[in-house]
């Protein structure tokens, strides 16, 4: 089955408010929405880091 997919622009404390909430859910029935967002999270979080990180210029 071939699932349709959407995209969220959601706040750090929106997410982990749903983080949250997704944690007093049964383990067994969140644990792979929750790895998901986790993986998102921190990919977009990582991309935003390097992106304002800044250039190094070399010596001459």
């Amino acid at each position: 089955m071939n699932e349709s997919t959407i995209h969220l622009e959601l706040s750090i404390a929106e997410v982990n408010l749903i983080l949250e909430a997704l944690g007093e859910q049964p383990f067994k029935s969140v644990f792979g929405l929750v790895s998901r967002l986790q993986a998102q999270a921190r990919d977009q979080l990582q991309i935003s880091a390097d992106a304002s990180a800044p250039e190094h210029e070399e010596a001459p």
